[in-house]
């Protein structure tokens, strides 16, 4: 798989205040950091074959109160897979002829792995995208006060020389913004769907950039904090990094704790995670101090120290998982 090496990326964003002194506080920073597929049908995959393997009978009954109409089967496949090769993340796809069983069916059409097997050979791919229902329902309602309209997609990824399914995705998406007063007007929209299932259809099997909220400590009358804010803003975090270390000598025990988890943030946005969460335990050791009969008092509260150490450990799951994939 082709995917971007770079497994962060930054945009400075806004700032509030939560203040361990008069004039410290908290600045908000909006990252957008590559998290891996919800389902990794095969590492290193490098071709698909995409199938209809539905007919007008076979859809899910989403909700008893609801009216259901299929999608047209051989447009939904041609769209998707379509959506497989404008993503430009495979190096083939192959739209495959409809499979063929009883049209009649309304039960799951769950492929063999002989037959998968025997369909990734003679195709030549890595994995099948099978399509196993798609369709629209409208929500029973009085007509006065509309019907919201949703889309339905159900598909499944098989590899093979595996006993097991790789994955299932389902995928609810609203098609329209307005609601829909007659029949009329749900057919005038059943020609877009393939097309609207299609652009969210794929999405669940690749890489894909996710915006997150960090934080980082910020200090107005501290020349190191100010001026570490700038480099931030400008991206550059090698010149915050020096900044923050230079107060790690510093008198003030506040403005210590402060730098050592903003040492934190500059480790996790320079994907060394295990750094980051070295500096998270430094900073709380910062926040305790023993008084004379031993006991430990808590200095500084350490809430938002905590919460970013387990936001630290999920994020070295999932760049293990991408380092996993892109290797393959």
């Amino acid at each position: 798989m082709r995917v971007a090496s770079k497994l962060s990326s930054f945009i400075f964003h806004l700032s509030t205040c939560l203040l361990l002194t008069s004039c410290s506080e908290v600045l908000y920073l909006s990252v957008e950091q590559m998290i891996p597929p919800e389902i990794m049908p095969k590492y290193g995959a490098g071709s698909v074959g995409v199938v209809n393997n539905f007919s007008a009978n076979n859809v899910i009954v989403i909700n008893e109160d609801a009216l259901i109409y299929p999608c047209n089967a051989d447009s939904v496949k041609e769209h998707i897979a379509l959506s497989f090769a404008d993503a430009g993340m495979l190096d083939r796809v192959v739209v495959l002829d409809s499979l063929l069983y009883h049209p009649d069916s309304v039960a799951p059409h769950i492929l063999t792995q002989e037959k998968v097997n025997a369909l990734c050979e003679r195709l030549e791919v890595d994995m099948l995208y099978s399509i196993d229902y798609a369709c629209v329902t409208i929500n029973r309602a009085p007509r006065t006060i509309g019907r919201p309209m949703n889309a339905y997609l159900c598909s499944r990824i098989y590899t093979p020389d595996k006993d097991t399914i790789s994955g299932t995705a389902t995928i609810d998406k609203k098609i329209v913004d307005s609601w829909a007063y007659d029949t009329a007007q749900v057919h005038e929209y059943m020609p877009l769907v393939p097309h609207l299932l299609a652009e969210t259809a794929i999405e669940a099997y690749f890489p894909k950039w996710k915006e997150r909220e960090r934080v980082f400590y910020f200090d107005r009358l501290n020349y190191a904090l100010r001026e570490a804010k700038v480099y931030v803003g400008e991206g550059n975090w090698d010149a915050a990094a020096e900044q923050w270390r230079s107060l790690s000598t510093s008198k003030s025990r506040n403005q210590r704790y402060m730098a050592a988890y903003n040492m934190a943030l500059y480790y996790e946005m320079t994907d060394s995670i295990d750094e980051a969460i070295a500096q998270l335990e430094q900073a709380k050791s910062l926040a305790v101090m023993a008084d004379k009969q031993g006991n430990s008092i808590q200095l500084i509260d350490t809430a938002l120290a905590d919460k970013y150490r387990e936001v630290l450990i999920n994020r070295k799951k999932e760049i293990a998982r991408l380092e996993a994939y892109i290797r393959e």
